[in-house]
């Protein structure tokens, strides 16, 4: 019992900074980017903003492990399917956060589509499950995310994205307490062919201010990414490393929290096509 307060303690004291945590910026290339990712495309868009998993041309497998502040109760996993079709992009994914005592966890079902060049739209229905020992139970809400991106140039892409837009709330919680809406606007410019900055600007409700976050990536070698970033309210600076091979992905990153100090986090993306 005195552990399971302790985690609740823990991620209550550090509400005003990450609040509920369904809506983290996913994946190993946005943690080292200081968390840009609204106009990132890829699988891990599917979490981040899921208009850019339009155009996925192969079917995907995203695997993603966050140890955050070092410690396992605040830990963060998710895994991602996406399989394109004429139609357009589908996908799966799980996220949870916490430990056995405490725990958040999100379902999500993604759809995404191009219609022509300048414009990509992206829907995600979510369930999400708060698990708070065995003594409190289980809390339940279901909600939903959108997400647009347009590709302006061959080197400009906007992205605008928002999760909750209707704010729903937690079933039979004490205070009804009300989910966060988080809207989020920026883009991603490519200096050259081996040269990405990326910027954008979050409003959580449940946050005073917003969060500015920028990134910046660079090819070294062939497929050999190096990556850094910096994000306010909270202030953290990361960097990592990506690498690229036919079939598979991998990207790790290190961030460093000005008051909770330092976390890694690594992902692994697999394909399937020519």
């Amino acid at each position: 019992m005195k552990k399971l307060l302790l985690i609740i303690t823990l991620i209550i004291s550090t509400s005003t900074l990450f609040a509920y945590d369904f809506i983290h910026p996913m994946g190993g290339r946005a943690a080292a980017m200081g968390g840009t990712s609204v106009a990132s495309q890829g699988l891990w868009a599917m979490q981040n903003n899921p208009a850019g998993m339009a155009n996925l041309e192969k079917i995907s497998l995203g695997l993603y492990y966050e140890n955050r502040w070092m410690l396992p109760e605040t830990a963060y996993k998710c895994g991602a399917f996406a399989l394109p079709t004429k139609f357009g992009t589908l996908g799966v994914s799980f996220n949870q956060f916490g430990s056995s005592k405490y725990n958040e966890n999100k379902f999500g079902l993604a759809y995404a589509k191009a219609f022509g060049r300048y414009l990509q739209i992206g829907l995600q229905l979510d369930y999400l499950l708060l698990k708070i020992g065995n003594e409190y139970g289980s809390f339940k809400a279901v909600t939903f995310e959108l997400g647009i991106q347009s590709q302006v140039t061959d080197k400009l892409t906007l992205g605008t994205y928002i999760f909750n837009p209707v704010n729903f709330s937690f079933e039979q919680t004490l205070n009804h307490e009300r989910i966060p809406i988080v809207f989020r606007f920026g883009l991603a410019y490519k200096f050259t062919k081996d040269f990405i900055g990326q910027a954008e600007i979050e409003k959580n409700t449940d946050r005073e201010g917003v969060s500015l976050r920028g990134g910046l990536e660079y090819e070294a070698v062939r497929n050999l990414y190096i990556r850094a970033g910096v994000q306010t309210n909270p202030g953290i600076l990361s960097f990592g490393l990506g690498y690229a091979i036919r079939f598979a992905q991998i990207n790790v990153a290190a961030q460093l929290h000005n008051e909770l100090g330092s976390s890694i986090q690594i992902g692994m993306i697999f394909s399937i096509g020519k």
